[in-house]
């Protein structure tokens, strides 16, 4: 399997309590600042949708949210452009920009102490229904990418991926999933 479009989403550990209109201003001041690699363009604030994303960082390469999809917050984020010729890659890229994405967010002295991620769990959605249905054929096709990214991204550790059991109309999404626990800012190090 060979996809360009999918989201990875991080969510946040259950000590996380932070009032989310403090992103609009971080990110903001990020795109002022140039923080991140890529071309980062605005800030989208979606917090009145119930489930939605949010918090949004939108750029050339990646749209960053902090989501609330399925009643779980975390960030996540959609890949429109990037590097990586195999779709391993582009799932390595992915899982490295929004872990570093998700560090430098921790450690803002606005957000800090507020918001944990959990970088020992993500969720892979394929955003390409038409190339990637929901089935079990399909998971099985993107089983070995996921197997492979999650071998580079945990070095060492045992994984675990499953297939989330939804709707058959919603996105492919499977877990990626080690034993212990990982601080996001860990992962972006070690990535």
């Amino acid at each position: 399997m060979n996809l360009d479009r999918f989201c990875i989403k991080f969510l946040a550990r259950p000590e996380t309590n932070i009032d989310e209109t403090t992103f609009i201003d971080v990110f903001h001041e990020w795109i002022r600042l140039g923080k991140l690699k890529g071309t980062l363009i605005d800030v989208a604030d979606y917090s009145h949708v119930p489930n939605g994303p949010g918090i949004m960082l939108i750029t050339h390469e990646i749209n960053y949210a902090m989501d609330r999809a399925n009643g779980e917050f975390g960030l996540q984020a959609q890949r429109k452009l990037g590097e990586g010729e195999t779709h391993r890659d582009r799932i390595v890229d992915l899982a490295k920009a929004t872990a570093t994405f998700g560090a430098l967010l921790e450690g803002d002295n606005r957000v800090a102490g507020k918001l944990s991620l959990e970088g020992g769990k993500f969720y892979y959605m394929a955003n390409d229904r038409l190339n990637a249905p929901n089935t079990p054929e399909t998971f099985a096709a993107i089983q070995p990418d996921l197997a492979a990214a999650a071998e580079k991204l945990y070095p060492g550790q045992q994984v675990s991926i499953t297939r989330l059991e939804n709707d058959p109309r919603d996105r492919l999404t499977a877990i990626v999933q080690v034993e212990n626990s990982v601080d996001i800012a860990s992962l972006a190090a070690a990535a």
